[in-house]
């Protein structure tokens, strides 16, 4: 068998995303009231201040409910902390791990000092519970597919089985072991997301129909607990004795505070009241410049997302005319990426490809070993309205259309209000009109519900959309794009070629052959049926105080990651 070390080093470039937050419970289990306020002001003081837009209302780790949060209150097998160098999966909930010869058989070794935060210990069959419970069809959780490779879990999740079939049994209380069906070089990368975490039935089951709805029934296993929310204003976590790693947390409190204005957020940090800051806009430009004057510090790291523009592949669109490729490479082609970047959103990277620069393949970025997909197309056209036109001209060609390009209209789906959203829209708009000489009406509604019954309605040529993966590996981004994966989400886009590249990976454990494959299929994605027009792939930069030490963030666990966090010199 072969052992593996305690950590696993995946040098990928990683991210801070938005994020919201928990609180905690004392070691008896009950609320312990609020530590926010006056708390971030003393010299030293263990305590960070953290502005956040929103909060969650979904504490259910099976469910995929405010994973920032739940990856910071509990552990699973593994842990996913990063820094400007990339992030790192260490060992958590496990201390180690035999693969057997087959990479079928993954034996995990539990801590024995691992602990919920009313001292009951953290076992194996938490985790059994946990991940059949994600199985469970009575509950309908999106990321029961996660683990459709161990064996009896789709048959069980499909009602087609039962939960003893499923192989993901604890042996012990502290041996968990799990079988595959076929080797997938893609499982452990799936171990940090938080459906894949322990829970335990006893607190689940007498929790009922409130479980993930109600905070004070829930125990953790993490760093941190949720010990005061206050709705729509202010959460508190505080640090949870009981964590097997206690020692070695160094911050006492966390505040959450709801600021809805990057003004106030600004003048709260500027005050000290806010100890690390998300912001945008000019905002970013004020705060770099502090950066070089070493009045404060900044993490600009990758995160694994991509916005992007997609057709509508079910009718053609409105117009009717979008299900050719060529009008598709024209509308892609007509919008300048490092434009629209430094025009709009001033950070961010120009995506020339789908599958975002923070996504790591056998230990390196996956971008570093795949060029730019439509670059060199596309060069030869940004900036070009009469190239451009006469692209989409070829277009209308091939479909019959006799119509002017000035009397061609295409429409545009969106949803928000947001200065950056208004902006975009307006610019998108502007920039096809005038590369493309055709018309752009905007469909824009309020919400994400309206925006879906649009897009499902079909009322729209182009729409806004964006995928974050949720593990580290290409596949995750391409297979999006499989026939029916996502329902209506994906827009309808189908190609039986591509399907057919991503089922060769079925069982393919060979890097350099699944790498082949990747890049293959992306290139059909993108160059061969310009299924999408991607726009940038997502940053984040986080300002924070000097005297703010240790601060980490993952691409795939908490977002804003306070384990190895301290407050040394606040000098307030």
């Amino acid at each position: 068998m072969k052992k593996k070390a305690l950590s696993l080093l995946i040098a990928t470039a990683m991210t801070v995303a938005s994020v919201a937050g928990c609180g905690s419970k004392d070691a008896s289990g009950s609320s312990t009231g609020s530590s926010t306020g006056e708390a971030g002001t003393g010299a030293d003081t263990q305590v960070v201040n953290v502005r956040v837009s929103s909060f969650g209302n979904n504490y259910d780790v099976q469910d995929m409910g405010w994973r920032w949060m739940m990856a910071a209150c509990y552990d699973g097998l593994y842990r996913d902390v990063a820094d400007e160098n990339g992030d790192v999966f260490e060992l958590a909930g496990a201390e180690s791990v035999d693969i057997s010869d087959d990479n079928l058989v993954y034996t995990y070794h539990l801590r024995k000092d691992a602990k919920w935060s009313d001292g009951v210990a953290v076992t194996a069959h938490d985790y059994e519970y946990g991940w059949k419970r994600l199985l469970n069809p009575e509950y309908a959780y999106d990321y029961a597919s996660f683990i459709y490779n161990v064996v009896g879990a789709e048959e069980y999740n499909k009602g087609e089985g039962s939960a003893d079939d499923v192989e993901a049994r604890a042996l012990d209380d502290y041996t968990f072991q799990v079988t595959l069906k076929i080797p997938d070089p893609t499982f452990e990368a799936k171990l940090v997301a938080t459906p894949l975490y322990p829970t335990r039935q006893d607190i689940a089951e007498a929790a009922g129909d409130n479980w993930g709805k109600d905070w004070t029934l829930c125990v953790y296993n993490g760093p941190y607990v949720m010990s005061d929310l206050v709705e729509d204003n202010s959460m508190t976590w505080s640090k949870n004795p009981e964590y097997w790693n206690a020692d070695a947390v160094s911050l006492e409190t966390i505040n959450w505070y709801i600021v809805d204005e990057d003004s106030t957020a600004a003048t709260m940090f500027d005050n000290g009241e806010l100890d690390l800051l998300q912001t945008s806009g000019d905002y970013l430009i004020k705060y770099q410049e502090q950066v070089a004057n070493g009045d404060i510090k900044v993490m600009t790291t990758d995160y694994p997302g991509t916005v992007y523009l997609n057709f509508n592949h079910v009718t053609g669109g409105i117009s009717g005319l979008v299900g050719n490729a060529k009008i598709r490479k024209a509308i892609s082609y007509a919008i300048n990426r490092e434009d629209i970047i430094d025009s709009v959103y001033g950070r961010y990277e120009p995506a020339y490809s789908y599958i975002a620069p923070a996504i790591t393949f056998e230990g390196t970025s996956y971008r570093d070993q795949a060029s730019p997909v439509i670059y060199d197309e596309y060069s030869g056209y940004v900036d070009n309205p009469e190239a451009l036109q006469a692209l989409f001209q070829e277009g209308l060609d091939e479909l019959g259309v006799t119509t002017p390009l000035s009397d061609i209209t295409i429409t545009f789906l969106s949803s928000g209000s947001t200065v950056e959203a208004t902006a975009e829209r307006e610019y998108l708009q502007q920039t096809i009109h005038n590369n493309l000489g055709i018309n752009v009406e905007l469909n824009t509604v309020g919400d994400s519900s309206l925006f879906k019954a649009e897009r499902d309605a079909g009322n729209y040529d182009i729409l806004y959309a964006g995928w974050y993966s949720d593990y580290n590996d290409p596949l995750d981004f391409l297979y999006t794009f499989y026939t029916d994966a996502y329902g209506d989400s994906f827009c309808g886009y189908s190609n039986p070629k591509y399907d057919a590249l991503l089922d060769q990976l079925t069982g393919e454990t060979d890097a350099a052959k699944r790498l082949e494959i990747y890049q293959e299929a992306e290139k059909l994605l993108l160059l061969d049926d310009a299924a999408i027009i991607p726009i940038y792939h997502s940053t984040r930069t986080v300002f924070m105080h000097n005297w703010v030490d240790g601060f980490l963030t993952s691409s795939f666990g908490a977002s804003q990651e306070f384990i190895r966090t301290s407050i040394n010199g606040r000098g307030f």
